[in-house]
């Protein structure tokens, strides 16, 4: 057995025991082959990912030498291959052991089951997606690549967190609800999706006042770091609440 981890930390596991994975530029080529889901990584790609400026004189020796140490790290026999293919390297591995593959089957599946209006599966799979969620995707990992990678990933990790959430709402589940969401607005204060869904369940949850007074603080806060007004949504959640129609 062998998984990956990208959700979080850049680790991986071979059998339940952690795998040593080397230095920050060895975890970044695995990192990168892992991401790229079986297509061909090219030398120059992979160059480029580990040293976006100024790259060393042997980066291509240092980049094999990574690739060498790797293929002993991660035998054939564990169901791991990194192979020359066609000008560049192709790593394939077991289907389900890599975090990010597993993630979005199951948002995937979440996104259907909301389709045929399956709630409950709909929160079964969006709790397996966001608890593979473990941390700042692609630690201990760098360069310009990762970067990118990064900032997605931590986006869809986000996005699948909303939508439990949203649905923990509306199958009425507000105090849990609000808790997360309390988490979410201090972590990102100008998300107003996260501001909407949280005067929602205060609301629901028969707490009007406090609904009220978050509008109030989340229209200071729009203004001070932005200079604008909530949008003409959130504007109209507040008049729904305000008259007892939220």
């Amino acid at each position: 057995m062998i998984s990956f981890s990208l959700l979080g930390p850049v680790r991986a596991w071979r059998d339940g025991a952690e795998l040593l994975l080397g230095s920050p530029q060895q975890r970044t080529t695995l990192a990168v082959l892992l991401l790229r889901e079986g297509l061909l990584t090219t030398m120059d790609e992979l160059v480029d990912a580990i040293w976006p400026e100024d790259p060393p004189v042997a980066a291509v020796a240092t980049v094999r030498t990574y690739l060498s140490r790797l293929r002993r790290l991660l035998p054939v026999d564990c169901g791991v291959r990194i192979d020359w293919i066609g000008g560049g390297y192709v790593l394939t591995a077991p289907a389900g052991s890599l975090d990010v593959a597993v993630f979005r089957r199951h948002t995937s599946r979440a996104a259907a089951a909301m389709d045929r209006d399956d709630h409950r599966d709909a929160i079964t799979h969006l709790r397996a997606a966001v608890a593979l969620h473990r941390g700042t995707p692609l630690a201990g990992a760098a360069g310009g690549y990762v970067e990118g990678q990064r900032a997605r990933l931590t986006e869809l990790c986000r996005g699948a967190a909303l939508d439990l959430v949203a649905l923990t709402v509306e199958t009425g589940g507000y105090a849990e609800a609000i808790a997360d969401l309390r988490a979410m607005v201090a972590e990102d204060p100008l998300r107003e999706r996260c501001h909407a869904l949280l005067m929602t369940a205060l609301y629901r949850g028969g707490r009007q006042a406090d609904a009220l007074a978050h509008y109030h603080r989340v229209r200071r806060t729009l203004a001070d770091e932005l200079g604008v007004e909530p949008t003409p949504e959130l504007q109209a959640l507040h008049r729904r609440i305000l008259l007892g129609a939220g």
